[in-house]
């Protein structure tokens, strides 16, 4: 805006000077007089190679070599240029005294934009210096508005306005890595800016280092002595991608809705993680706002959405987003009826393709703060309903968030995961409340915490025979009740808590036919495996095994063979083994019941003391099966 002003200043001079010095007088022999008030607007010094009057093609004043220094605070090179200006004006209304301008010509105009490493831009310092207080009590003085492009445009009536070969630079020198983008090959025509009139704009340029064309193209007006609008309408191209923008502007209050029947993510200038491209059909936003809009505020505060929506096209899968802004606060609602996974296109830890049914994502964004009101779909299945809630931090965000699974098929899951050592079946709920910092492995291996509930109904967990392992570590061999290596059960339950990247099997049962089972332990973010579970076998199993197998007794009580296992290694190969102290533990516990009994006995009278030698001859033999 400060740009247009002072180019608005450079002109209207230039017209006044047509009026006050005849034809055909060498103007530079005035610069002296003209060229302070040109730097004083500007607050820069300005350079004027040539500047003399024309007559032909048409009255006018042409300026060749103009150049403006940029701020010495910035750099010592330019901040803008141009090689030519041409300013013409009617002929006839200037024998009376009275100046339109006919046409206005810029030509290879550059502007230099810098960020420097403090985050301050050159543009700041551009135009006339803010006067001093004369003390620190003195209130400033209200600043005056400055107008805007379209009342400087208004006020200047010209008929063609027209500028080639324009270059925009821009340097951000404020981050680690400087960076620089370019606006080259600007050309823009803009004709009929008069008051009453609806002037028509052309654009086109060259987006560096994308290397994507840009082009623009409309009207805007009636043009009034104020801001007001009635309407705009605009055809924009970027590279390939088309869109249109129309509004109005009128008592400050701005409508504008932006459309595009289609654009591919292909086309988008800026690198995207994407496996495959993506198709936006039917984008529309309309949205309100004041103008001009306020500098310094959020994003979502700058304007109100009434209405956003677009369809997400991923191959054969379509997500429908609908969305309105508010007050600041931002609602997003996204639907689809069906997605599979095959279509999605980023990488996901799947073996092979699953459909997702009937997502359905409600979402509400306010200031830092993000919260996922329903995230629910169907999936192998079952119903996945989840909530979440996260502070857009982008070094590590903390989040909360509950998950509740319902009737999932674990097989089909697993197997889609492509669990090739272990597998677990059945049907499976659970639910998890969590909250933590970031979402890469090491951020979560340290922030995650959480607890939850699992439940598996009517399963089996492939790859291992739990009775099978257990009467291996008791030496027993052959009386397995089958060579299946798999266990079948009818429930597992289990609660868990997540803490330091370690989940806590803080409580584990399991219901089979011929076993149930009790647990605790461990299981790392790294697959690692620590877990103690006992084996309570039936009692017909029991006593089939310490029929044939002596040994076994070890680990009977009550009539049931209870085998204290460790298992130990990692998910995809774990390792069985015997808990030695808690089976030595109910050895001893056996012995002392035996003892207790036989000392009471003898307290009583009933067991002579050379009977005593024999019952603990016939201890020994029971336990060892002699």
């Amino acid at each position: 805006m400060k740009i247009l002003i002072g180019l608005g200043v450079l002109v209207v001079l230039l017209v006044a000077a047509i009026l006050s010095v005849p034809f055909l007088i060498d103007l530079n022999k005035y610069q002296d007089q003209y060229k302070p008030l040109i730097e004083e607007a500007l607050n820069r010094k300005i350079v004027l190679k040539d500047i003399r009057l024309t007559i032909w093609p048409r009255i006018g004043v042409r300026v060749a070599g103009f150049t403006v220094q940029d701020d010495p605070a910035f750099g010592t090179g330019p901040f803008a240029s141009l090689t030519s200006l041409d300013v013409g004006v009617k002929l006839m209304p200037l024998l009376s005294k009275k100046v339109e301008v006919e046409e206005i010509t810029l030509r290879d105009p550059l502007i230099t934009v810098i960020k420097n490493r403090k985050g301050e831009m050159n543009l700041s310092t551009i135009g006339p210096k803010t006067p001093a207080t004369s003390s620190p009590e003195q209130p400033e003085a209200p600043s005056q508005p400055t107008g805007n492009p379209l009342q400087v445009l208004a006020l200047l009536a010209v008929d063609h306005v027209s500028l080639t070969g324009g270059t925009i630079t821009y340097r951000d020198e404020s981050t680690t890595k400087p960076t620089e983008y370019q606006v080259n090959n600007l050309d823009v025509l803009l004709k009929s800016v008069h008051l009453g009139e609806t002037p028509t704009l052309h654009l086109a340029a060259t987006v560096q280092p994308y290397n994507v064309p840009v082009k623009l193209d409309g009207s805007f007006g009636p043009l009034v002595d104020t801001f007001d609008l009635k309407q705009f309408a605009f055809d924009i191209g970027l590279g390939k991608i088309a869109m249109a923008l129309k509004g109005s502007v009128v008592g400050g209050n701005l409508v504008a809705t932006l459309t595009s029947p289609l654009i591919n993510s292909a086309d988008v200038p800026v690198a995207l993680s994407l496996a495959k491209p993506v198709i936006v059909k039917n984008f529309h936003i309309t949205a309100k706002a004041k103008s001009p809009l306020p500098q310094g505020v959020p994003p979502l505060e700058l304007a109100d959405v009434t209405d956003l929506g677009l369809d997400v096209v991923l191959g054969n899968s379509v997500l429908n987003v609908k969305g309105t802004v508010a007050g600041g606060r931002a609602k997003i609602n996204i639907t689809s009826p069906a997605i599979n996974t095959a279509d999605v296109p980023v990488a996901l830890p799947l073996k092979k393709p699953v459909d997702i049914k009937d997502l359905q994502i409600a979402v509400e964004l306010k200031g830092q703060e993000a919260r996922v009101n329903n995230l629910s779909f169907q999936l192998f299945g079952g119903q996945t309903k989840a909530q979440a809630g996260m502070t857009l931090d982008p070094a590590a965000p903390p989040f909360n968030g509950k998950v509740v699974v319902q009737s999932l098929q674990l097989g089909p899951a697993l197997d889609a995961l492509g669990s090739d050592q272990v597998s677990i079946s059945g049907t499976a709920g659970m639910d998890f409340a969590m909250g933590g910092r970031g979402f890469s492995l090491p951020d979560l291996t340290k922030a995650l915490e959480g607890v939850g509930h699992v439940a598996v109904k009517d399963g089996k967990i492939e790859g291992v025979n739990l009775i099978q392992e257990a009467l291996s570590r008791l030496l027993v061999v052959g009386l397995s009740p089958d060579n299946v290596k798999a266990t079948a059960f009818s429930t597992i339950e289990t609660d868990l808590a997540i803490k330091e990247g370690i989940i806590n099997v803080q409580r584990l049962l399991m219901d089979s036919h011929d076993f149930q089972a009790t647990g605790e332990g461990t299981v790392g973010f790294d697959q690692t495996l620590n877990l103690k579970v006992k084996l309570n076998l039936s009692q017909a199993l029991s006593q089939k095994i310490t029929g044939s197998s002596p040994a076994a007794r070890l680990a009977l009580a009550g009539g049931r063979l209870n085998v204290p296992l460790l298992i130990t290694g990692t998910v995809q190969a774990p390792s069985y083994g015997l808990d030695s102290k808690a089976l030595t533990g109910k050895v001893q516990e056996q012995v002392k019941e035996k003892a207790k009994e036989a000392l009471g006995d003898l307290l009583k009278g009933s067991t002579k003391p050379d009977d005593l030698k024999q019952k603990g001859q016939d201890l020994l033999k029971g336990l060892l099966g002699q």
